[in-house]
């Protein structure tokens, strides 16, 4: 982690915002520190709406997972995946494997990062549990991440996956992001799922500020048919893309509308085969 020379060896470095820890805070979660905190508060000053926005995108891969798993993909590997869930907003949001078990007992489930503080507390609260990996990879390398004999110990690429990016791509330039989905996509079975969210603002003078005040990582406003093209090849389940609370597998329409001036754009897609 960058700054980690200025820290005591094995601790995270707390002086500057992290992506993971900030987004867990605008979740209501406990996994953060000032620096996030200050950082999420910043946002929260500009745009009040990012709050809701995050909780939408959690609803929205909560009901990604459940209806994977009820049409019989029952592995997930969570790419990017961001710490535990631990006492998050209204106590209604849960990690990805809870999610998944909770529609299929025999769901396997692997959490991808490379922060080393996401992975130690996915390690304690999350591999514990019944059919669960940790992996710690950039998940940018899919040749990597899925060589991974712990990930491979969970997950049969013979037979379809569900790959989760939560926000994941929102940091990554639209060519790279195309490359990275693509890139898993190759290595699925056929029948594989591909679930996909990124930030969206619809304001550029809104996404300036936003974009200047956001120091933990670069980020990137996606458009609609930015987000489209990351699951080229593929075929999208109905809405298709849509603003995460409108979005919901199987519902033939959802409004074009957008909901406001930031919210996340949501979509689910499957490997032909």
């Amino acid at each position: 982690m960058d700054g980690m020379e200025d820290q005591p060896r094995g601790l995270p470095d707390t002086s500057r915002p992290n992506v993971a820890r900030a987004y867990d805070y605008l979740l209501g979660g406990i996994e953060s520190y000032p620096a996030d905190r200050e950082q999420a508060a910043a946002l929260l000053r500009i745009c009040p709406a990012l709050g809701m926005a995050a909780l939408e995108n959690r609803y929205f891969l909560a009901r990604a997972v459940t209806w994977a798993a009820e049409h019989g993909v029952t592995q997930f590997v969570d790419l990017g995946a961001g710490p535990p869930i631990r006492k998050a907003r209204a106590g209604v949001l849960e990690d990805i494997h809870l999610t998944a078990q909770a529609a299929c007992p025999s769901a396997r489930v692997a959490y991808v990062d490379h922060d080393p503080v996401v992975c130690r507390r996915s390690r304690t609260f999350r591999a514990p549990a019944r059919g669960v990996a940790v992996t710690a990879a950039d998940m940018t390398d899919p040749a990597s991440v899925l060589a991974d004999l712990g990930l491979r110990a969970v997950i049969d690429l013979a037979q379809p996956a569900c790959f989760i990016f939560g926000l994941a791509l929102s940091l990554l330039p639209p060519g790279l992001a195309r490359h990275v989905a693509a890139g898993y996509m190759r290595r699925a079975a056929p029948g594989s799922l591909v679930v996909v969210s990124c930030w969206r603002c619809e304001d550029e003078a809104l996404w300036k500020q936003l974009r200047k005040a956001y120091t933990a990582a670069p980020a990137y406003n996606h458009a609609p048919g930015e987000v489209q093209g990351f699951l080229a090849g593929l075929d999208l389940v109905p809405p298709g893309i849509a603003a995460t609370q409108h979005c919901r597998p199987g519902w033939r329409d959802a409004p074009v509308t957008p909901p406001g001036a930031v919210y996340v754009l949501g979509g689910i897609a499957r490997k032909p085969g």
